[in-house]
């Protein structure tokens, strides 16, 4: 492609090369050179790290300080070449001179190709190819019309202008430029949604999966290109389509069968990662042999390996770290330090403002094409960050400018002018798509879903979180004591939360649709529940997913399933594991943020239990009759028993509500324990009503409606006990600790009253309430289990 406007004059000079180069210096004593600083930067090596130390500084220090205006790593290591190259820096010839010679150019070229190489291959290896299978007929229209409408006007409007200027562009240089204006590409979106924290959401999942469609569009336009235009065409095409297949068809069979190898939780054999590595190098050489882009050949050979552990995790954790926090920020400034903004805006360049305009064009009907597609399924608001993110430009644009640039296809204005472009709208969206969309936000219902508000003989929908597969047993527990009957089901979705390591793009698997995951690491679960489902046959239903994502976006598969399937209440399990002796056996901290992100964005009521090993023996989910009270007294002799404790306040009632469902299940004991102030105890019966706040008086009709609907169960006993301040409250729950297998207590979060007074500075989980902290407290002697309950808090 060749987009030189006529008059461009290039410059040729002259430069001299020492041979052989100078590895290392003679140091600063020796006075071999015009200067101490000149002598020890003739060495190459000593050079090159130089060079590399300004950028990551400048850069880093760019990001400290632009960061809290929203802008993106990205925009600030463009930010770094262009201060470092000739718009700045550049135009002192001695800072030039000493250190950015144009002898050094080669090898830090190099480097910064080889680190654009490793980012591109890893970004393959992270990508979810199954999303272009399980892409829905609006994603595929979505990423085919963000291309092809685009690129289609785009002709026409600048066919339009070679009319009325002829000779202004050739036809090749009309489509290579319409093109590149016209894509949407796969790792340009991945890189901005994993900045903006947004790829678990449900509009970033619709973006990755239109990038990719549009991505394979752009291919197959390029692939045309080629047999059109080249004079080698049909045989590039033929070779590059070959190189494609080998990956595809040999390749990943073969890291398929090593990972079918390799025992379940043990690692690869220390040579498969370099082994791939080097087969990537290759493909690299070997796309370039073809004229392709030399990180393409890497980014096709990623998406032939299997994402995700073992493998696809180990090449990730291999080469993330050295790739991202060094060599992509050396290759974006290298990119950004060829262009010279100052002589664009101060000096021009012909044709600068239909160029401007072509831009200009490309992006507003761009925008338009996606919003108008997407706004008959979506919010207008969400609608338009979809249509900016889809119009994102960055680092693969960036690469195919500097590419043209070096082989002299554009002018250097030109590039300046398309770098300008870039860096303003790597800035400026990212910063709109920030006020635009809050992702939190729709887990906010417009009905109420907690126990409290759930209707008589309505069924129960209970997420139920399971992070490790000892959580399966006692949460199918927990939920058998719910009393699931035929007049009141239990509907249960069992979401099975796994680290994403190793892949891109998150993923949220319904197993009622699709397989289990191929490495099989959620089997266990989907059988356990769906054994849970046969033996509780026509009391309750069970659903199992899959969640695939980072820790710190779990909330958001977990949240939204919620919502979407309009669940009353979310169980996830507590940081902490104890021993079948009530010892701590491990905590984790991940787990622990994961439950108070949960609590604060929920859109249903939310329970956090805590098993200490006393397990229910039960039927094992039996069906059971709304008729439970023919249980014998032998039953009850080894009922399992329940204690509700009650303070008042929003959560403690949906805690009361719960108990009362639990205690239509007469195989079990319930107790609720009701701990009184001595303040309300002083008020006699006669004038309660009046010296009692509003509160107070829900509360009291709260309880006096629990104890209603279970006054003729005789396994429910009721307790009143006075107390005066948070001291003896904890000594009352401290009594009673060791006589129940089940507490269910309210968080009661940000509530106060004298029960709980002074309870809260020795608080050491929060997420539990002052109640709950009591009774998850280590020096506790008691095996009972605790669900903390927080009543629905999301409303519109």
């Amino acid at each position: 492609m060749s987009i030189i406007p006529s008059n461009t004059t290039w410059v040729t000079e002259e430069v001299c090369y020492a041979f052989p180069p100078r590895v290392r210096s003679g140091g600063i004593f020796i006075n071999q050179g015009p200067s101490p600083l000149e002598n020890l930067l003739s060495a190459s090596v000593t050079l090159l790290n130089v060079q590399v130390l300004l950028i990551l500084c400048l850069s880093n220090a760019l990001h400290f300080v632009f960061r809290y205006l929203g802008v993106v790593p990205f925009v600030t290591q463009c930010l770094a070449g262009v201060i470092l190259g000739p718009t700045l820096l550049g135009r002192w010839d001695y800072y030039k001179k000493v250190f950015f010679p144009h002898a050094s150019q080669d090898s830090l070229g190099a480097l910064a190709m080889t680190g654009y190489s490793f980012f591109m291959f890893m970004t393959g290896v992270k990508t979810d190819v199954g999303m272009l299978i399980r892409s829905g007929r609006k994603t595929m229209v979505l990423g085919i019309a963000s291309v092809l409408v685009p690129y289609f006007i785009g002709l026409a409007f600048q066919a339009s202008r070679l009319l009325s200027r002829p000779g202004l562009m050739e036809r090749m240089e009309i489509i290579g430029f319409t093109a590149l204006q016209a894509m949407t590409t796969f790792p340009v979106v991945s890189h901005l949604l994993v900045e903006l924290k947004l790829t678990n959401s449900e509009l970033g999942r619709l973006a990755l999966s239109s990038s990719l469609v549009s991505g394979l569009v752009a291919a197959c336009l390029e692939l045309s290109a080629i047999l059109t235009t080249e004079k080698h065409g049909p045989l590039q095409a033929t070779l590059t389509v070959l190189l494609v297949l080998f990956a595809a068809l040999v390749l990943r069979p073969a890291m398929l069968w090593v990972i079918k190898q390799t025992p379940q939780g043990k690692k690869l054999h220390s040579s498969c990662v370099p082994i791939i590595v080097a087969i990537a190098l290759l493909y690299q050489i070997g796309f370039d042999a073809l004229k392709q882009s030399q990180a393409l050949g890497p980014f096709i050979l990623g998406l032939a390996v299997p994402a995700g552990p073992p493998l696809g995790s180990a090449v990730i954790e291999t080469l993330e770290v050295v790739t991202n926090s060094i060599l992509f920020p050396v290759f974006v400034a290298t990119c950004a330090m060829r262009g010279d903004i100052y002589t664009m805006i101060t000096t021009g360049f012909n044709n600068k403002r239909y160029y401007f305009q072509a831009i200009l064009a490309s992006f507003v009907v761009k925008f338009l094409a996606c919003l108008l597609l997407s706004v008959p399924w979506m919010p207008r608001s969400d609608s338009a960050v979809l249509a900016l993110i889809m119009c994102s430009k960055g680092i693969y644009e960036l690469s195919v400018f500097a590419v043209q640039r070096d082989t002299q296809a554009i002018a250097e204005p030109l590039f300046s002018l398309c770098l300008a472009y870039i860096v303003l709208n790597s800035t400026v969206i990212p910063i709109i798509v920030k006020h635009l969309y809050d992702p939190s936000r729709k887990y906010a219902g417009y009905q109420a879903r907690n126990m409290f508000s759930l209707r008589p003989n309505s069924e129960l929908k209970v997420l139920a979180c399971i992070h490790k597969p000892h959580h399966v047993g006692y949460m199918i527990n927990l939920l058998d004591v719910m009393c699931p009957t035929e007049e009141n089901p239990v509907g249960v979705y069992a979401l099975h939360l796994i680290e994403l390591v190793g892949r891109a793009t998150p993923m949220l698997i319904s197993h009622q649709k699709q397989k289990a995951v191929s490495d099989n690491c959620s089997i266990e679960v989907i059988l356990a529940f769906n054994q849970y489902e046969r033996r509780a046959y026509g009391v309750a239903s069970v659903n199992t997913f899959t969640s695939i994502s980072q820790t710190k976006f779990m909330h958001d598969d977990i949240c939204t399933l919620a919502l979407d399937k309009s669940t009353v209440l979310l169980l996830t399990p507590f940081h902490i594991t104890w021993g079948l002796d009530g010892s701590v056996e491990a905590e984790d901290n991940t787990m622990r943020a994961l439950n108070s992100r949960v609590l604060e964005r929920a859109p249903c009521s939310v329970g956090i239990y805590f098993n200490r090993g006393n397990v229910r023996v039960n039927d094992g989910g039996a069906a059971r009759s709304s008729d439970a009270s023919s249980s014998s007294a032998a039953a009850l002799s080894s009922a399992y028993s329940v204690c509700v404790i009650y303070l008042g306040g929003r959560d403690d009632h949906e805690a009361l509500c719960l108990g009362a469902r639990m205690a239509r299940d007469t195989s079990l004991e319930l107790t609720i324990l009701h701990l009184v102030s001595r303040e309300d105890a002083n008020v006699t019966n006669n004038n309660r009503a009046n010296r009692l706040s509003h509160e107070r008086m829900i509360d009291q009709v709260v309880l006096k409606e629990a104890m209603q609907k279970v006054a003729n169960s005789p396994n429910v006993r009721y307790s009143e006990k006075v107390v005066e301040d948070g001291p003896q409250t904890a000594t009352a729950v401290r009594a009673v600790a060791g006589n129940y297998d089940l507490f269910v207590v309210g968080r009661r979060d940000g509530v106060d009253s004298p029960q709980t007074a002074g309870l809260a500075e020795w608080s050491e989980f929060p997420e539990l309430g002052v109640i709950g902290d009591l009774l998850a407290s280590k020096d506790l002697e008691t095996k009972a289990s605790v669900l903390v309950v927080q009543q629905q808090k999301q409303f519109k």
